[in-house]
């Protein structure tokens, strides 16, 4: 007889426990071989995924299908096309005939929604056909018994974990009256659905046994109940999910101590992404990962990925990605020349292989690249965005196995199937994982699926509880955690298990655990920097007035050591950068303006601004300020009426006063009638200066652009031009203010020392130097 085990690992593990015996091993195999290699679909070949998703697209391409509301562009479509195949696959594995959802009473669009998923699974099954391939909607359908594979072993025992569904049980009922076949399985609490599969068998089991079950004779050969563990738990909360692997630590020390190898010891993650997590903190290697490493971490797919994103967004960041990665400029042109243009499979290869050379090969790169030119072979030409999207998913979805690991095992919850250890830790046990959701219910309320026999979103959960009790259930030693605060708290499934958390834990000491193996440099942090500086030694402009009235410190950052900002490049535009395209526009729409017509001045900024190629969320801001500079180009028709002309736009000057040189950059300067107006655009907030806040100012700009104006002449006003709301708003208490700035320039005849830190930390908010004073930037 054949063992057969619901996954590899499990068939892996069956064979070590032979290793210290002197015998021949008996025979065994996962259960996705045996279908595979018991089932054959004469004179066709199985559909790979990519080829899967471009055909049910090309299904997809009929006039009602836009009822269901799923964008048929391609790169929304390989996303939202998941639950069209989880939904006809469903049907077919449990042999629901799509006809017999119709006579469901359900949600209003129900029956046309379904005429058109109807219409799409024939036209999908048609092609298919027609491209001479099967897969897992059509399989069960077509397949044939593979009887000289069959008949070439003596029988088989399937080692059933869980659930079976009715192709399932149809495929082993036919083996059945082949080969012997036999099912070995738990019946609990939590896959009671077996009982009522077995019964249409005429067969009656019950909760808490084990069976040994003939197919062939439908018959029970063995039965026994399900012996239990005296195991030992602990159940602990952390508020921060990164505690965990404090946790996880110290129990793999605590499980060894008592005796428990490390290979019985495995770390069960609800969420496989906390892996990632784990493994930065595994410094002494203990770990292994079930799951391997991702291809997303191969410099071959960093290149791909980061020339795809630049040339589907084309920001700032992906552009010093593509950079960083050594990707030239000639080849970034080259791939933009050809992004959507449609291409042969050879020309495709050619440009992925751009990459390969001696240092970079890789197997897995290798092998999806040569699966990827029979795929693009069968398909004929295909534009280069799509072909990169897809060769992308093929490549995401492969992992490396980690062989540099450790002995204990770090697997999700399905590689745990069938597996059983001495100690077991389970993390993120919160009611978001445990039980995971199920998203296949797009087109299937509850209600469909119990009028339907199809599995309930209860059937679903309460496999997952099963898996999870048998861990359980088999242990000797059981740790669980879970993220518990304002967001998260514990799974409701502890309550089931009896299991309880046991009090409260002491988060510092596992903050420790985790932080303090880490060797810290001490930080950068003087209370006091000693020093002289002379203001009058160098040109003093209002911004820099405003960062000496400010704080001292950040002076003494960006002006003495000349500390350039570490500004980290991202997608998202800023204030900052909504301010200077403005202010560019403004520039370039007036500089060559002999006559201000209202409609034409719209007419040059919306080309202006329509030319910025700064993203999806660019033009989501240029909607908005094209409706708010309608004012501010009726504004400057009127202002041209009455006589007003642009006199210097983006002018730099200078002049020596008080001993200063004080210098700036005016954005504008207008006249009339022989005397100026003083202008300072302003996207955003509008500086205002009360009787009460005079003593504190730190803003003296407009100060600053009267004393360098008026050497060209009289200025009869200084404005802030408040571009948003389309006014000009004049400086108030200019005099006080004046009168003010020479005050504080009186002040800094002397030398500054000591470039202490500012007393209040409000200006930190935006302080690009606040981490070398340690002060959190809030």
């Amino acid at each position: 007889m054949i063992e057969i085990f619901p996954t590899s690992r499990a068939q892996r593990e069956f064979y070590f426990s032979f290793l210290d015996t002197n015998q021949l091993l008996p025979k065994a195999m996962s259960i996705s071989e045996l279908i595979s290699n018991s089932t054959v679909v004469p004179e066709k070949s199985m559909a790979d995924a990519d080829t899967r998703v471009l055909l049910m697209q090309e299904a997809s391409d009929f006039e009602t299908f836009k009822d269901l509301k799923i964008d048929r562009e391609f790169l929304s479509f390989i996303k939202n096309s998941t639950y069209l195949f989880r939904f006809f696959e469903e049907l077919a594995i449990e042999n629901v005939p799509i006809d017999d959802l119709e006579l469901a009473d359900t949600y209003a669009e129900f029956e046309e929604h379904l005429s058109i998923l109807k219409e799409l699974l024939a036209r999908y099954k048609s092609i298919l056909s027609e491209k001479k391939l099967y897969d897992k909607i059509t399989l069960p359908s077509l397949y044939r018994l593979n009887e000289e594979f069959l008949k070439t072993h003596d029988g088989f025992t399937y080692h059933l974990e869980g659930f079976l569904n009715n192709f399932e049980l149809n495929l082993f009922l036919k083996i059945a009256q082949l080969v012997p076949f036999k099912i070995s399985l738990h019946v609990t609490a939590y896959n009671q659905k077996m009982i009522t599969l077995f019964k249409g068998l005429n067969l009656s089991l019950h909760v808490d046994t084990i069976y040994l079950i003939d197919l062939g004779t439908k018959s029970i050969e063995n039965q026994r109940p399900i012996s239990k563990n005296n195991f030992s738990y602990d159940v602990r909360g952390f508020s921060i999910k990164t505690l965990q692997c404090s946790f996880v630590y110290e129990k793999i020390a605590q499980f060894v101590s008592k005796g428990i190898e490390p290979q019985n010891i495995a770390v069960i993650v609800p969420d496989e992404k906390f892996a990632v997590t784990l493994k930065e903190f595994d410094f002494y290697k203990n770990l292994n990962f079930a799951m391997g490493e991702s291809f997303v971490k191969n410099d071959l797919y960093k290149k791909l990925d980061a020339l795809d994103k630049l040339l589907r967004l084309r920001d700032i960041e992906h552009k010093l990605r593509v950079s960083r990665l050594g990707i030239s400029q000639s080849v970034v042109e080259h791939f933009q020349e050809l992004w959507r243009k449609k291409l042969n499979h050879s020309e495709v290869i050619a440009c992925f292989t751009i990459f390969c050379d001696a240092e970079s090969k890789d197997e897995i790169f290798e092998e999806e690249l040569f699966k990827f030119d029979r795929l693009l072979q069968s398909l004929g030409s295909v534009e280069l965005q799509q072909a990169m999207k897809l060769f992308l998913n093929r490549l995401s979805a492969r992992t490396r196995d980690d062989v540099m690991g450790g002995k204990v095992t770090v697997m999700g919850l399905l590689e745990s199937r069938g597996m059983s250890y001495e100690g077991v830790i389970i993390v993120d046990f919160s009611d978001e994982f445990v039980p995971k959701r199920s998203q296949k219910d797009m087109f299937l309320s509850s209600q469909i699926r119990e009028h339907a026999g199809l599995p309930s979103k209860s059937d679903r959960e309460n496999l997952q509880r099963y898996f999870y009790y048998r861990l359980i259930q088999n242990a000797y030693h059981v740790a669980i955690s879970f993220t518990q605060n304002d967001q998260s708290m514990g799974s409701r499934f502890l309550d089931e298990l009896g299991l309880h958390v046991e009090g409260n834990s002491d988060e510092k000491t596992y903050y420790k655990l985790l932080f303090d193996s880490i060797n810290q440099k001490p930080r950068y942090n003087p209370e006091v920097i000693e020093g002289s500086y002379d203001i009058k030694g160098a040109p003093l402009s209002a911004s820099k007035l405003k960062t000496i009235l400010t704080c001292k410190r950040q002076f003494y950052y960006k002006y003495i050591l000349k500390s350039k900002e570490a500004k980290m490049p991202d997608a998202p535009i800023n204030l900052a950068d909504i301010g200077n395209i403005l202010h560019e526009a403004l520039h370039y729409v007036l500089k060559e303006k002999k006559v201000v017509d209202e409609n034409t001045l719209m007419i040059d900024l919306r080309r202006y601004l329509q030319t910025e190629d700064r993203g999806l969320i660019w033009h989501y801001h240029l909607d908005i300020w094209l409706e708010y500079l309608k004012k501010f180009a009726a504004l400057e028709a009127k202002r041209y009426e009455e006589g007003y002309r642009v006199h210097e736009l983006e002018k730099s000057l200078s002049v020596n006063y008080n001993g200063f040189i004080l210098e700036g950059k005016i954005d504008r300067i207008d006249s009339l009638e022989g005397e100026f107006s003083v202008i300072d655009y302003k996207s955003g907030k509008i500086p205002v200066t009360t009787v009460k806040t005079l003593a504190n100012s730190v803003d003296f700009q407009l100060e600053f652009y009267y004393l360098l104006a008026k050497q060209l002449g009289p200025v009869e006003g200084l404005y802030y031009y408040d571009l948003k709301n389309g006014r000009m708003i004049g400086e108030s208490l200019f005099s006080e203010k004046l009168e003010r700035l020479n005050e504080i320039l009186e002040e800094l005849k002397e030398p500054l020392v000591n470039f202490e830190k500012c007393e209040s930390t409000t200006a930190c908010k935006y302080c690009p130097y606040t981490k070398l004073c340690d002060r959190s930037a809030s």
